[in-house]
């Protein structure tokens, strides 16, 4: 595709237009650039060796592959006339018009059934599917104005169709029928940090198609050799760090303190991927007991590292290390499974003779298992905190409005701020493509895009507010300064993003009848931009 409208009949939906047919029917990829579609394009075989065309819209696609009255989505490839089916075993249509031949293509993917091969039980499920609902909010909200702008040298508007796919039973899989069958410019997702890295080095950063998750924090992504079409929309873990290595210490000189010890006796545990191996890395700087991490007196007496394997049926074996252990602080990172089997367990076993342990947890976290295993123990509510994101003072309107068009689409509240970081990556996908409207719809490009919503004299925040606004000033080639749920979508050379702000949280009790656990603020910041703490920790709701 070449940025031009495409005449009637033809398919302009993205990276659709982007295969090449070989004269065998087979299909393969042409490097992420369209090759155009509109009046006068090469459809009927000719001299080019491509078989006849077998199709001209996306409605007789369709009917064709839906022989037996159930309908099948699909849409015409063009300038091939081929028909291409848009869902498969793992992915759906989530949102848009996909028999509208304007529209142009993205994909999300999630892990979002609750169970998978071999009645593997998906943890994170409810999570991640607040974040498909984040994501399929914004392009509903966008379809409903119109979508994308028509370009320049004139045609009709693009709406835009959202392929949603669930990662759990096969991430590669999911993903390839995004990039490799569909050849889609962008992708909302993935969701972890382990998935991201795989997705990228294995299919995006070649296929070209650029990956914008809301909730991968390893830092070792933005070192990937991605092509620039890696971009994360939360902090990394190294940015993270500094708040937690501050809570460390603050727990540390309380400890000494409260239990008459010179030495405290710190364990690390962490799942086994990129999420928990980059929050471990992170803590490499942190002094302890007067020493550094890897000191040999903290390593033989008062450091524990153990690594986990996520998909173990159990950790029973890290469980009665660190019972043997003793630890005063345990630093925890990974998602629900740390919560269900090491510190549940760990909690139940530990010996009443021993005093128990904090933790300092991070926000992948902060699920409703860890939530449930506090409602009723005040003494283990008060053990822990943990770092996650926070809007700053500008973004929290824009999180505001989300929340309430959220509950109002959805019926409920979204659990994390992730949710809102999806509609911000489906949002900057949009900005992006309405910046690149009269370029060809390739991955390349909605980088080129995305660079262009930071640095501009136009304000804009992520939402129906201001996307008109943000479409006319990116349409006439000007750059924008978005703003999102979270904070400004701005990122480093690397696709990092640049600013916002971190807090510690803790868990406390709302004041219904019965009370029951929530996630609240601490009220300690730290603002990544600047390097500086801001306000000071204090205990969420400590009686019952």
């Amino acid at each position: 595709m070449v940025g031009v409208a495409l005449g009637a009949g033809c398919n302009s939906i993205a990276g659709l237009d982007q295969l090449t047919i070989s004269a065998t029917g087979g299909s393969g990829g042409s490097g992420g650039q369209g090759t155009g579609g509109g009046a006068g394009s090469d459809t009927d075989g000719g001299d080019s060796g491509l078989p006849p065309p077998e199709c001209a819209t996306n409605q007789e696609c369709t009917s064709k592959l839906s022989p037996g009255g159930t309908v099948v989505p699909a849409a015409c490839l063009k300038p091939q006339g081929k028909c291409v089916q848009l869902t498969s075993d793992d992915c759906v249509i989530g949102a848009g018009d996909y028999l509208n031949d304007d529209s142009i293509i993205i994909g999300s993917l999630f892990a979002t059934a609750p169970t998978g091969p071999n009645n593997a039980t998906n943890s994170t499920a409810t999570t991640n599917q607040q974040r498909q609902q984040g994501a399929t909010l914004a392009i509903e909200e966008i379809n409903m104005r119109g979508g994308i702008p028509a370009p320049a040298t004139g045609g009709n508007s693009r709406p835009i169709v959202m392929v949603s796919c669930d990662a759990f039973a096969n991430m590669l899989r999911a993903g390839g029928h995004l990039i490799n069958d569909l050849h889609v410019p962008a992708i909302v997702g993935p969701n972890t940090s382990q998935d991201t890295i795989d997705l990228t080095t294995r299919l995006s950063a070649q296929g070209g198609t650029a990956l914008v998750s809301p909730s991968a924090v390893a830092s070792a992504i933005v070192d990937l050799a991605d092509n620039d079409l890696t971009w994360l929309m939360v902090p990394t873990d190294v940015q993270r760090s500094p708040l937690m290595l501050d809570q460390i210490g603050v727990l540390e000189q309380q400890i000494k303190t409260a239990r008459s010890v010179s030495n405290v006796k710190l364990s690390i545990i962490y799942r086994n991927d990129a999420l928990g191996v980059g929050t471990r890395v992170s803590l490499d700087p942190l002094i302890i007991n007067g020493r550094s991490l890897a000191d040999p007196v903290n390593l033989q007496s008062y450091v524990k590292i153990d690594p986990y394997v996520p998909t173990a049926a159990d950790q029973s074996t890290i469980v009665s290390g660190q019972v043997a252990f003793k630890p005063d602080i345990v630093v925890l990172a990974g998602t629900a499974e740390a919560v269900d089997k090491v510190l549940v367990p760990l909690e139940a076993q530990w010996p009443s003779s021993a005093p128990k342990p904090y933790y300092i947890m991070i926000d992948s976290n902060k699920v409703t298992t860890l939530l449930d295993a506090t409602k009723n123990n005040m003494d283990l509510r008060l053990r822990i905190r943990g770092t996650g994101v926070t809007p700053g003072a500008a973004s929290t309107p824009i999180l505001n409005s989300f929340n309430v068009d959220y509950q109002a689409r959805y019926n409920i509240l979204p659990s994390n701020a992730s949710i809102g970081a999806s509609y911000d990556a489906a949002y900057a996908i949009a900005y992006a493509l309405a910046a690149t409207k009269d370029l060809p719809l390739s991955g390349a490009n909605v980088a080129t895009g995305l660079r262009r919503l930071a640095g501009g004299a136009t304000a804009v925040r992520t939402g129906t507010q201001d996307m008109l606004n943000a479409f006319s000033h990116l349409g006439a080639g000007e750059s924008i300064s978005a703003r999102g749920t979270f904070g400004a979508l701005a990122w480093d050379p690397k696709g990092a993003i640049l600013g916002g702000s971190i807090e510690m949280w803790c868990i406390g009790l709302t004041g219904a009848a019965p009370p029951a656990a929530v996630y609240q603020t601490s009220g300690l910041t730290y603002d990544i931009e600047t390097t500086m703490k801001l306000g000071a920790y204090t205990q969420c709701a400590p009686t019952q």
